[in-house]
């Protein structure tokens, strides 16, 4: 049975220890999320040179995958969401707080956007940003295969367990951040 197309960004499956998965908070700019559709739980988020939390594209550091954020909006009602909507405004512009999964020892499953290989465990790939749900809040990123290489984005570990799924087109796999933002490999800085 072939593997179904349905890119969902990242999702948090374990900690490489055994450890509890844990989330960090991040700023992100008021009305200046980096991305005109907004950002969704599961985007790959990076650090801008501002300081700020922002969305990653192919080949900057990863500081993590988004997991929802909190904010006050204009009229003072405290908000708590999954995703962020496009260039959302919050009361006297304060910035909005980011919930980010950021411990480089989590593990998470992504979809290939190409033929996922079991030759390819040990390699790295890029994401490639899709365009997020605004029905579940979830991202549509997922990982770049034509990236193949050495370094990377994210270092692929093997097949996510899911049933039914399988090596080959839009196979899920199992990937930790390899070019951390904390912790950045020769060559990767900020965004």
């Amino acid at each position: 049975m072939a593997n179904t197309d349905n890119p969902n960004g990242f999702t948090a499956v374990r900690h490489l220890s055994g450890g509890t998965i844990r989330m960090g908070e991040y700023p992100i700019q008021s009305g200046d999320n980096g991305d005109a559709t907004g950002i969704f739980s599961g985007d790959v988020m990076t650090r801008d040179t501002d300081g700020y939390a922002d969305i990653a594209a192919a080949g900057e550091a990863v500081l993590g995958i988004f997991a929802g954020c909190t904010y006050t909006a204009t009229d003072g009602s405290v908000v708590f969401a999954k995703n962020l909507p496009a260039d959302t405004a919050t009361k006297a512009a304060a910035s909005i707080t980011a919930f980010i999964y950021d411990d480089p020892m989590t593990v998470f499953k992504a979809q290939h956007d190409g033929t996922g290989a079991f030759a390819d465990n040990g390699g790295c790939f890029d994401v490639t940003v899709g365009t997020g749900s605004t029905s579940n809040g979830r991202s549509g990123s997922e990982l770049d295969t034509s990236t193949l290489a050495v370094t990377g984005q994210f270092k692929q570990l093997s097949l996510a367990g899911n049933t039914g799924n399988a090596w080959g087109a839009n196979a899920e796999v199992e990937v930790m951040v390899f070019e951390h933002a904390n912790n950045p490999a020769a060559g990767v800085g900020l965004a």
